[in-house]
């Protein structure tokens, strides 16, 4: 039986500021998911990427994250599957599992990135890389109406963010982050969960967070990234030793016509291993 009570699928490309194959990858990661497992869709076919407040494609980014509240609240009660899309894409999931129950939630950040920079500091004024600043209470106006409760920065622990702006070791310094490194033991952070109190967390997976070298289907490589036996191992612990709040899958990027064949396996062993979802057959149709 799966651990989650339904999907949001979810192909957000405006925080990236380009498409980079994102609808093809959330397209290919539904058609693996079981067939039985209750979904929403989130469309995002609007191409407006003028800047406002810093933020490319403000607008559309603001409206997308309205409608994923409106189908988060009618969704089977029960941790969610979010599947980008874009790391944006789980802003209002991360805030609908926050408030489910009255148990404290912890906020597992599995990136290469730590998507910390503020509007004004931005190189890019891609939202993607705004996403846990938006979170810790520092977004646009905008979503002001959509983060009324921020997370605290003691509910946030990063593994890996190995590649940071100046800005954003300043932010995480000035906060006092917890950041797992790249080659710390999964017990290092489990403990530290558990020494906070936290039996609730929320796995956010960007699959940046993997060596290039060996799965190149990503919208912005990291270099020296990890293997995905280790990815599995650690998600495989998480599920083990905490409840699973909600979990989502981001920055997938099939661009190239062969992409989801050649992704398929490491995408089965992740979901069917890592995340415990039994992975239907006969699914390389996307991209």
């Amino acid at each position: 039986m799966s651990d989650f009570a339904a999907a949001l699928i979810f192909p957000q490309w405006q925080g990236a500021g380009s498409r980079k194959g994102y609808a093809a990858g959330t397209t290919f990661l539904e058609t693996l998911i079981p067939d039985d497992l209750p979904r929403a869709w989130v469309h995002c076919a609007n191409d407006d990427l003028s800047t406002e407040d810093g933020v490319k494609g403000l607008g559309d980014l603001v409206a997308q994250a309205e409608t994923a509240q409106h189908l988060l609240a009618h969704l089977p009660p029960g941790p969610i599957l979010t599947l980008g899309g874009d790391c944006a894409a789980d802003l209002m999931p991360i805030l609908h599992a926050r408030d489910a129950q009255e148990d404290p939630l912890a906020l597992v950040y599995i990136d290469a990135h730590a998507d910390l920079n503020a509007a004004a500091e931005s190189p890019s004024g891609h939202f993607h890389g705004m996403v846990v600043r938006a979170l810790l209470g520092e977004a646009p106006a905008a979503f002001a109406p959509l983060i009324a409760t921020p997370l605290r920065p003691e509910q946030l622990f990063y593994v890996s963010a190995r590649e940071r702006d100046p800005a954003e070791d300043q932010a995480i310094a000035a906060r006092k982050l917890f950041r797992l490194v790249d080659g710390a033991p999964y017990d290092r952070l489990a403990g530290e969960l558990q020494r906070q109190g936290y039996r609730r967390i929320y796995l956010h997976l960007d699959l940046d967070v993997l060596d290039p070298a060996v799965f190149p289907f990503i919208g912005v490589p990291a270099q020296e990234g990890w293997p995905i036996a280790k990815l599995i191992e650690f998600l495989a612990a998480f599920r083990r030793d905490f409840e699973i709040a909600g979990a989502a899958i981001t920055e997938l990027s099939l661009a190239q016509p062969d992409a989801a064949r050649l992704a398929e396996g490491a995408m089965r062993q992740i979901l069917e291993a890592g995340f415990g979802l039994q992975s239907r057959t006969g699914a390389t149709n996307a991209g």
